[in-house]
């Protein structure tokens, strides 16, 4: 095929949106860059896909102003892995770096036959295949084992199960997200009641994937869309924030709560109603609250340990726990 036409044909079937943009080797090189600075720096929202990807493993995705802009996916096995990091703008793919890092059987079987030496895993070597691929204006694809440059020519048939993978990748987060955006379709908040009947199914629905998803759910806290969900006691209605800090609570059991909010806790008055009052009062109050609460959760991040437990948070309820248990800062 026309290496032209391979090209032209190779970013619109990358698209996956509309019509794409044509990057240089440069650009793409600066733009992989600035993600994976704003990766270290804790810039972006990380989202984790909670089942195996078909074809990535254990699959993160990263967006920025709900944009997906990296996948990191990894496929282990009892004898190495692979891993997939793919940068992308505006739904297209541009950078991928491929790595496989397998065990070398033929190698071990002809060094240690089976007849002669029984198994020794310290003795196995493995592969350490890297591929980098930019699809610029012009492709570039290059190959290192063992951190040495490999010559290689392009192989097309890589980059398509590459592409057609990193599609099924962001399916698979874009599935992730739509769960999580159900919270502003909850209608009833849990309260008083028994878990075969306490609350919206929706609110459970989407507590069961956010162990892993604490970052979109703080993502949320500035989201002041009202629900159809009341407010049992003190009035009014939940926003879609009010909701995701109610799932952050359940997953987090003892985060401080009015001390992120910056204002005591009603003791001698009507208790919770502090914290509607403070955020009810004006925007920007969700915004340093969601502030707070995100720097409150990347300082404890590494401190936390999973409890397994059917106590609730937030409501007064009865029964098994779905995720069977919650997080709480070791001490």
């Amino acid at each position: 095929m026309n290496k032209t036409l391979w090209l032209i044909l190779l970013i619109f079937s990358n698209c996956c949106f509309s019509q794409s943009e044509v990057l240089s080797q440069t650009a793409i090189e600066t733009y992989a860059k600035s993600i994976d600075q704003s990766i270290k720096a804790k810039k972006l929202v990380k989202v984790f896909y909670p089942n195996m990807s078909a074809c990535g493993g254990g699959l993160y995705g990263y967006f920025q102003n709900k944009q997906l802009v990296c996948i990191d996916a990894t496929y282990g096995a009892e004898l190495g892995f692979s891993s997939r990091k793919m940068y992308i703008k505006n739904g297209v793919i541009y950078k991928i770096i491929y790595k496989e890092c397998f065990a070398e059987w033929g190698k071990y079987d002809r060094n240690y036959p089976a007849d002669k030496f029984e198994f020794d895993p310290s003795k196995m070597t493995y592969t350490d295949d890297v591929y980098t691929i930019l699809l610029a204006n012009q492709v570039r694809f290059t190959k290192s084992s063992h951190k040495k440059n490999i010559p290689t020519k392009p192989d097309n048939t890589l980059i398509d199960q590459l592409l057609e993978c990193g599609k099924q990748m962001q399916a698979d987060l874009t599935e992730v997200i739509h769960q999580m955006d159900q919270l502003k379709l909850v209608k009833e908040m849990p309260y008083i009641c028994e878990m075969d009947s306490c609350g919206d199914s929706l609110f459970w629905d989407v507590l069961s994937i956010s162990p892993y998803n604490i970052e979109y759910l703080i993502e949320q806290l500035d989201d002041s869309t009202s629900s159809q969900a009341n407010v049992i006691l003190f009035g009014g209605t939940y926003t879609v924030a009010d909701i995701a800090y109610d799932a952050i609570s359940e997953i987090i059991h003892g985060i401080p709560t009015f001390e992120l909010l910056g204002i005591p806790f009603d003791k001698e008055g009507c208790g919770y109603c502090a914290y509607w009052q403070q955020l009810r009062s004006d925007h920007s109050k969700r915004i340093q609250f969601k502030l707070a609460v995100r720097k409150w959760y990347f300082a404890n991040e590494k401190n936390l340990v999973w409890v397994e437990s059917d106590d609730f948070a937030i409501c007064d309820c009865r029964g098994k726990h779905p995720n069977r248990g919650h997080y709480e800062v070791k001490k």
